[in-house]
């Protein structure tokens, strides 16, 4: 499903330019439900920017369902993402549309037909326990209401791969716990694999999974499903 092989990641940003990622070697099964951690600077950002393409590997092939994304060209990144649905640590919910308006945005940029739009948005409502929640607008909704939000779009066009950039950063532990039990859902009845940036490591031991820990551009560590993660990594 995932597949990063050698990859690099050089900024040139000056004489001496920035190294985010050193020789990064990575494999995801369809499926799977993994944790990337480590520390501000880590790599953790431009990892997932090479995933949805939006950098290039300096160096290596990052390949997503098969897709060797560093080779696609502008006009065929947009059609790629569809592959891909990206969750946020700050919702990104348009603030002007309810509920259903942003679910539905989301089909609507893909041409979905309306009929589809309405069963499938309905549906979502309903999977991420929001149906009674249609004509609301997000500054009517909790945190972490505002989150199960921006999940449902982020999976109304089914997207083989789930990417949730740390989706409880801005959530007490009580709702954390909530949307972790959503994406544990989501990941069961849907296959979808799920990629989770966290600092979180009270809940990373909690709700165990493979976790990749990396630091300064390296991959430091990579423990199976069901290790624990010390505070210190």
């Amino acid at each position: 499903m995932i597949e990063c092989t050698h990859v690099y990641k050089r900024y040139n940003n000056g004489k001496s330019g920035t190294n985010a990622l050193y020789d990064i070697n990575v494999s995801v099964g369809q499926g799977e439900f993994i944790y990337i951690i480590g520390p501000t600077g880590s790599g953790k950002s431009t990892l997932i920017k090479l995933l949805d393409g939006e950098e290039v590997p300096t160096k290596g092939i990052v390949k997503v369902v098969g897709i060797d994304v560093g080779s696609l060209k502008g006009r065929q990144v947009p059609i790629y993402r569809r592959n891909i649905g990206v969750v946020f640590q700050d919702y990104k919910l348009l603030p002007t549309k309810t509920v259903y308006e942003n679910i539905a945005y989301a089909l609507e940029v893909i041409r979905m037909k309306k009929p589809q739009i309405r069963n499938r948005t309905k549906e979502i409502m309903e999977v991420v326990g929001l149906a009674d929640k249609g004509n609301s607008f997000p500054g009517q909704l909790s945190g972490g209401q505002q989150q199960r939000v921006a999940i449902a779009r982020a999976i109304a066009n089914r997207p083989k791969v789930l990417i949730a950039d740390e989706p409880t950063g801005n959530l007490d532990p009580g709702k954390s716990d909530e949307i972790m039990d959503l994406l544990e859902k989501i990941n069961e009845t849907y296959g979808t694999t799920i990629l989770m940036v966290t600092h979180d490591l009270t809940l990373v031991n909690k709700h165990r999974k493979r976790t990749v820990v990396l630091e300064h551009g390296h991959i430091v560590a990579d423990l199976p499903e069901g290790g624990y993660v010390r505070h210190d990594q």
